[in-house]
């Protein structure tokens, strides 16, 4: 039991360590936006969102998924406790990013008018994207120096290089958009780059490993495998892109432009409420899931405590989006959204199923399965999303789009349920079960509550359901945690202090 309590542990201080960083970033980035937006104005937000949008969508081509597909192969060679397979996967990692941080270079460079045309319409802006070619190199090398981080789990040393790549890009990029307006946008975007890769360099250098000899034959042989999953992972995230933009070319073909709106928001709200959590999650579970991927009774321990915790966290944030909806839209957007509540209500039931089947979805890709990750992720998932939004859209609307998504992600936690069970021998525990029936009746029932009665009588009673949830989800983590005795602890040693 007591190691069971650890990886409860584990799990709670990652996600409470990450989640901070990620909140801490998002309040440094909207500081940053707001700088940019008061001294460029709305031509310089723009700007600044093509440039960075369109280099990074040429990182993330020529990177061929390296950074993801590397962590797996660092963190196994990690858990092994061998410091030449760390230094060798580490090396064979470096060499291989090396070559696609030079096409990535080479393609910015090459086809810089290319880039220029697609993105604002002419080839003035040639020069611009030559120029962001070294924007792309030093945010390359920063992010492969970022997963040697991770999948070596330097927590602290993760935490704080991401940390300092916000902070920089703030501290940096003010003083030059105010000495040069618009023109030091570009340099903004290279400085920042440069320097935050600079501080990734020491962070990573505190990952011990000795020097070793690897040659081109063996870069290319033992490489060859983390190069392949990279590309299946890279080819998934396209397709969803794509299932993504199809879906919003149906809603403005089939609908109007004011639901495409609607729903954008809608999407943008809800998924940012627990955005941080599923994120923050991810940095350390899938290191650690990759290290012992090759047990399968240690991995359905993993994946299961996992689900529960993403459940106890996530839950009660969308419990309480539901009762705040309309409070966030007035906040956040304006009076004019008030018909996306009912739309965000129903997003959030979807969530709490995605809470559930998050952990489960990445051990095909923890165990290097590129072939069931592409098939089940790739190809399924979008085209299940695509045809559950599609046809949920055309029989009711904005909120018939958001029950296919609820029909999207119970068909998927079936689908993956039973793929896992059949090729990995994973089940779900009773306690899973139990708290996903209680999580998934609570969030119905909050709905149902919000949909059915009005006013003070409605908010009510959703918020006696709200505070029954979170209920069980602080005493379930204090029973890992012990709050309470931490709290006794603290007081105890403050008297003594007196």
């Amino acid at each position: 039991m007591e190691s069971g309590k650890s990886g409860y542990k584990s799990i709670i201080k990652s996600t409470s360590l990450f989640g901070g960083v990620k909140f801490f970033q998002v309040i440094v980035n909207l500081l940053r936006g707001k700088i940019i937006a008061i001294l460029l104005g709305p031509a310089g937000v723009g700007f600044n969102g093509l440039y960075q949008s369109t280099i990074s969508i040429v990182s993330s081509i020529t990177g061929l998924g390296l950074n993801f597909s590397a962590v797996r192969e660092i963190s196994k060679a990690n858990e092994s406790g061998d410091i030449e397979k760390l230094s060798r996967s580490i090396k064979i990692f470096r060499r291989w990013q090396i070559i696609t941080v030079l096409l990535g270079f080479t393609a910015v460079l090459v086809f810089s008018g290319v880039l220029s045309r697609l993105t604002f319409g002419n080839g003035e802006y040639t020069l611009m994207f030559v120029l962001l070619s070294l924007m792309l190199v030093f945010n390359a090398l920063s992010d492969s120096n970022a997963s040697i981080l991770q999948g070596a789990r330097d927590l602290k040393g993760f935490a704080l290089h991401s940390l300092t790549g916000s902070v920089v890009s703030l501290v940096v990029s003010a003083p030059v958009y105010y000495i040069f307006g618009i023109s030091g946008i570009v340099p903004a975007l290279i400085l920042s780059a440069f320097i935050t890769w600079l501080f990734s360099i020491w962070y990573s250098s505190r990952v011990r490993r000795i020097p070793v000899s690897v040659t081109f034959k063996e870069v290319r042989s033992e490489g060859g495998e983390m190069i392949k999953l990279g590309v299946a992972m890279m080819v998934t995230t396209s397709l969803a892109s794509l299932a993504n933009y199809l879906v919003n070319i149906f809603i403005k073909g089939y609908g109007s432009i004011e639901d495409f709106g609607l729903y954008q928001a809608g999407m943008s709200i809800t998924t940012q409420s627990v955005g941080l959590i599923f994120t923050a999650m991810a940095v350390d579970y899938y290191p650690k899931l990759s290290a012992i991927s090759d047990n399968n009774s240690k991995v359905r321990v993993m994946v299961n405590q996992q689900a529960e915790v993403m459940l106890l966290i996530a839950t009660p944030i969308l419990l309480m989006l539901m009762i705040a909806a309309p409070i966030v839209i007035r906040v956040l957007l304006s009076a004019e959204f008030a018909g996306v509540s009912s739309f965000i209500r129903i997003i959030a039931v979807a969530l709490v199923f995605k809470a559930a089947s998050y952990s489960i979805g990445a051990i095909s890709y923890a165990k290097g399965d590129k072939k069931r990750f592409f098939i089940l992720e790739g190809i399924y998932t979008n085209s299940s999303i695509l045809l559950f939004s599609a046809a949920g859209y055309y029989l009711g609307g904005l909120n018939g789009l958001g029950y296919g998504f609820v029909l999207h992600h119970i068909a998927y936690l079936g689908v993956v349920l039973t793929v896992n069970k059949i090729y990995y021998r994973y089940t779900a525990d009773k306690k899973v079960a139990r708290m996903l029936l209680i999580n998934i009746c609570g969030a119905f029932a909050t709905l149902v509550v919000l949909a059915l009665l009005k006013g003070f009588i409605a908010i009510g009673i959703s918020t006696l359901i709200f505070i029954a949830i979170s209920a069980h989800s602080i005493i379930f983590i204090d029973k890992i945690l012990d709050i309470r005795g931490l709290i006794t602890k603290a007081t105890n040693r403050n008297n003594q202090q007196v």
